[in-house]
């Protein structure tokens, strides 16, 4: 993961930090393409435990044009 993280609160919430300041931006890598800056990314799928053992996932990707 790059400039996320998360931390599931209580037992119902999943809570996805991303630092959106401006050295964050202008300090994020280009995007594959080169059109956006990768500002935050999972990376791909993130399994997490749900309620009652549901398997869930979440894939992230934050961009600046």
């Amino acid at each position: 993961m790059h400039n996320v993280s998360y931390e599931i609160v209580g037992a119902n919430k999943l809570v996805i930090t991303v630092d959106i300041s401006a050295r964050a931006i202008t300090a994020a890598p280009p995007s594959s393409s080169g059109k956006t800056k990768l500002v935050a990314s999972s990376g791909c799928t993130t399994p997490i435990a749900g309620p009652t053992g549901t398997n869930l996932s979440f894939a992230l990707n934050v961009m600046a044009k």
